[in-house]
């Protein structure tokens, strides 16, 4: 009945949930592992020059880290991963930390280094403890560090989400507040095993303006937090939580493309690879399964033999084999010739302005190469797949038993096997809908095509997570469904599974 299927729909549902959070953890994971640290980062960019997080010329290109935590927390990466503790940062905790960042004396900085990014990302909740630093005098060679510390971790970013719902006053009002905690660092200089000394004569006061950012009235719920906000933040105000904010809201960002939403990039993109794998799916099966039923009707004659024995040679040639000969042999004018298909995109220049006869035709001339690509090593996989199965039902009793009531050869095979035999079928196309979101990254490199997929290797190259991840999420969503489908539709290739339903 209609209710015993939409029960088994649901039930389906809901078993997918655990099944799409842990797929979300794994890629979480993946992404945390990967991820290079704020030190990684900024050593990379500063090779040969003199580190600031030494502690040297501590005031110097201060916006430059502010640029690198931006970063960080368009993706998360400044927050704890599952638990965020920060909140009960005290005023001892952060003073230790502070010792913990001065260089050692045999040369070993890179955990003193490591110590300082990781207090600079520590955010708002690092903020009180640091103030009250700055407020004793008997910790002045601390100031300098703490300054500094404070500064980037009261600094707040204005990404796209944000800008999108504070008012432009808010706006600049928060980056006047930028640009008074970054012009008033306290300059100091530390010695290996020794300790900092602040350098600055104006130190005091900076020491008061810096304080007076802090204590505003305006942004006490900011640099103040009540204690229920802080023991909320434990769960809330992690990486995990976040970026799964910003993926189920849409306001999750790329790292290469600053200020571009990912789900937009990859809308934009995604229409390309769509069209290109959709045309490239119904081509693949279209022939396939028609051919693989005249073959199995054919079995062991000359054909058979002929058309299998070219179907396997085409399935051994590499995809990028045959589309570099195709791009060299037909997509290269000769001398006082023409080449035969243009070597990149999906349309000429100025398609816009075609009429929609000439556009058709242009696409399907630029399309051409990139679908043969995409199909030919898909027509010896299904059409097998579709002969093994109808010979299995042939052989079978029910087929012996209706060619002994007199149907003739064409019933049998299109009214009874062919439709039994689809099962196996069925579960191969299980796969289809992900494969509408990609599969062409070598066809989109070879002819050039601007499609999702040249996309996504560039965002692999760039070390783009979170557009690695949406795309990921996506994938995955378009599979789990697939599969949905591809169990609704047994019952109907498949009597004996329909009773199951009714």
């Amino acid at each position: 009945s209609r209710s015993r299927v939409t029960a088994y729909i649901i039930r389906r549902l809901l078993l997918m949930i655990p099944t799409f959070v842990g797929i979300l953890l794994i890629n979480f994971a993946v992404l945390r592992l990967q991820a290079p640290s704020l030190m990684d980062q900024m050593r990379a960019e500063s090779s040969g020059k003199a580190s600031e997080g030494s502690g040297i010329k501590a005031q110097s290109a201060s916006k430059n880290y502010e640029n690198y935590i931006d970063r960080f927390r368009r993706a998360g990466n400044d927050l704890p991963a599952l638990l965020n503790f920060r909140g009960f940062l005290n005023k001892n905790d952060v003073v230790a930390w502070l010792r913990r960042t001065v260089p050692p004396v045999d040369g070993r900085d890179k955990a003193a280094s490591r110590a300082e990014k990781e207090l600079w990302l520590c955010g708002r909740f690092a903020v009180p403890p640091l103030a009250e630093v700055l407020r004793d005098d008997a910790l002045s060679e601390l100031h300098g560090p703490a300054s500094l510390a404070l500064g980037l971790c009261a600094y707040s970013s204005i990404d796209r989400a944000a800008s999108e719902r504070i008012p432009v006053a808010e706006q600049g009002r928060i980056q006047n507040r930028n640009a008074t905690l970054r012009e008033n660092r306290i300059a100091y200089t530390v010695a290996r095993g020794r300790g900092f000394t602040t350098t600055d004569a104006d130190a005091a006061a900076k020491r008061v303006r810096l304080l007076s950012v802090i204590d505003a009235p305006i942004d006490a719920a900011t640099f103040h937090p009540p204690s229920a906000e802080r023991w909320k933040a434990i769960v809330t105000e992690t990486g995990f939580v976040d970026l799964m904010g910003k993926l189920l809201t849409g306001r999750l960002e790329s790292e290469s493309r600053k200020n571009e939403y990912v789900f937009t990039l990859i809308g934009e993109r995604w229409q390309i690879s769509f069209w290109l794998n959709t045309l490239a799916i119904v081509l693949a099966w279209g022939v396939s399964i028609p051919l693989g039923i005249h073959s199995a009707r054919r079995r062991n004659t000359l054909e058979d033999k002929t058309t299998t024995g070219g179907l396997f040679l085409l399935w051994s040639m590499p995809t990028m084999f045959i589309g570099t000969l195709m791009l060299h042999h037909l997509c290269t004018a000769e001398a006082g010739g023409r080449a035969w298909f243009p070597n990149a995109g999906l349309s000429s220049q100025g398609a816009f302005w075609f009429t929609t006869p000439e556009y058709l035709i242009d696409l399907a001339w630029h399309g051409v190469l990139p679908l043969l690509c995409l199909t030919y090593g898909s027509f010896t996989v299904l059409s097998r797949y579709m002969r093994g199965n109808l010979l299995d039902q042939l052989s079978s009793d029910y087929v012996r038993s209706a060619r002994a009531k007199g149907c003739d050869d064409d019933r049998v095979v299109y009214r009874h096997a062919a439709r039994n035999s689809m099962i196996t079928m069925i579960t191969l196309g299980s796969g289809l809908l992900a494969s509408l979101f990609g599969g062409s990254v070598i066809v989109e490199s070879i002819f050039s095509i601007q499609g999702l997929n040249l996309l996504l290797l560039d965002a692999a190259i760039q070390q783009d997570a979170p557009l690695l991840m949406a795309s990921t999420v996506i994938s995955v969503t378009l599979l789990l469904v697939g599969i949905l489908i591809a169990d609704l539709l047994y019952a109907v290739a498949d009597p004996r599974i329909r009773t199951r339903y009714v």
